[in-house]
């Protein structure tokens, strides 16, 4: 009998698009396979202003359109919160968790001087990433209420919480994360900074390929 494939989909961060891991889903596991859909309100055409719940919705829509049921859910940063969300909104339909540099509850003075930093960039730098300085701003508005602390707890599902060494500003974070999620595997990686998954991406598939495959041996059935 053939086993379906396990299905893997990949958020992107703020500023980047789902092209962003056009590397790892070429170097998946063998038995599992990939998609990197835009997040709701971040990137697409129809762009609507950002909420995390609607970023959600978006989700579970696009699970369905797909036939998926449960999906291994790997984000960086934003993607990497609207994940963790999506897992404590619909449990259902996350199998594992692979979150990189994401943010629990972010901090205030940080999300003060990220506003300030980009109300001081060129307007043309949002739009080399899609977004206009209007939406970038109203995204961080939108994160820096984000406090998913108190539910960590109600995670149930295999979770590798990563992040760079030079990432410094989400190692706080990281480890918050990690600590609040029952089980999770906490790996801080060494020499790398925050969008790791394009500056080094044969180190970041080598890393969540080994979680994978571990993920897969744990659901065989024992004999």
């Amino acid at each position: 009998m053939t086993r379906t494939p396990r299905t893997v989909m990949f958020l992107h961060g703020l500023g980047a698009r789902p092209s962003s891991w056009d590397h790892q889903l070429g170097a998946l596991p063998a038995g599992y396979t990939g998609f990197a859909p835009p997040i709701a309100g971040i990137e697409g055409a129809a762009r609507r202003p950002f909420t995390i719940d609607g970023a959600v919705r978006a989700l579970v829509a696009d699970l369905d359109a797909r036939g998926v049921d449960r999906a291994h859910v790997c984000g960086l940063s934003l993607g990497a919160m609207a994940a963790t969300q999506l897992a404590l909104s619909h449990p259902d339909r996350v199998a594992s968790l692979v979150l990189s540099g994401s943010q629990v509850r972010p901090n205030p003075a940080l999300m003060a001087v990220q506003r300030a930093v980009v109300r001081t960039l060129p307007g043309s730098v949002a739009a080399g990433m899609g977004l206009t300085k209007a939406d970038w701003l109203a995204v961080l508005r939108v994160l820096a209420d984000v406090d998913t602390v108190p539910r960590l707890g109600g995670i149930a599902v295999p979770t590798l919480v990563l992040c760079g060494s030079r990432d410094v500003a989400n190692l706080p974070a990281a480890r918050r994360l990690a600590a609040g999620v029952p089980g999770a595997e906490l790996r801080i990686v060494r020499g790398v900074g925050h969008p790791w998954n394009e500056q080094h991406p044969e180190l970041f598939a080598a890393t969540i390929g080994d979680f994978y495959r571990r993920v897969a041996e744990d659901e065989q059935p024992s004999r």
